[in-house]
């Protein structure tokens, strides 16, 4: 911690921190259409383990001295979930939220043969992005 804030580590090359194969990636935009971050969702096929970061862009303040809120959250959906619409959790939401000046994260969650559902959310210059996936990478 230093002045108040949360540093985040620096990114490691194993894909911010989360184990196995880059699957997706997700823009996570303002009203206006700015990308502020991207959501990188891993998959480790060993462990059945989907694992997300959300990552700010330049236009979302990236490595800025004086980070604002970023966040990001996963979950595992009950099973019989329908891919892309909302869902309820089985297990409890893994989630990372701090003034960080990379990215939040890495969260996870096992989830072999079930949908899941990622929120991200990034403020910079009091403005916020937020993104939500529904019920993805079912199966």
């Amino acid at each position: 911690m230093l002045a108040g804030f949360i540093m985040a580590p620096s990114a490691s090359a194993a894909g911010y921190g989360c184990p196995g194969s880059q699957i997706d990636t997700y823009a996570v935009k303002t009203s206006g259409g700015t990308t502020y971050s991207n959501i990188y969702l891993y998959y480790d096929s060993a462990t059945g383990t989907n694992c997300a970061s959300n990552v700010r862009t330049s236009a979302g303040g990236y490595g800025t001295s004086n980070p604002q809120a970023i966040d990001v959250q996963i979950w595992r959906c009950v099973a019989g979930s329908t891919p892309g619409a909302a869902c309820t959790a089985d297990t409890p939401i893994d989630g990372d939220y701090g003034y960080y000046q990379y990215y939040a994260g890495p969260v996870d969650v096992t989830a072999s043969n079930r949908c899941i559902t990622i929120f991200a959310q990034t403020r910079h210059n009091d403005v916020w992005a937020k993104r939500t996936l529904n019920a993805v990478h079912c199966g």
